[in-house]
């Protein structure tokens, strides 16, 4: 398993970020989401055991 922090994270405003963990996002699953948004990618689908979900990724902050 991976471990994150919100210290890995670079590419998100902390807003994003925070959103993401209300939303119900593990560290680890943040974490993709911002290896995405470094890549310049504009949607990402995670997928799980119990869901799938496709969103729509802001643009790069830093």
């Amino acid at each position: 398993m991976t471990t994150a922090s919100k210290d890995d994270i670079r590419h998100m405003r902390p807003s994003q970020r925070n959103k993401y963990r209300r939303d119900g996002f593990t560290w680890a699953e943040i974490k993709k989401i911002d290896r995405a948004i470094g890549r310049g990618e504009t949607t990402i689908t995670l997928t799980s055991a119990t869901r799938e979900v496709t969103l729509d990724l802001p643009p790069k902050w830093r």
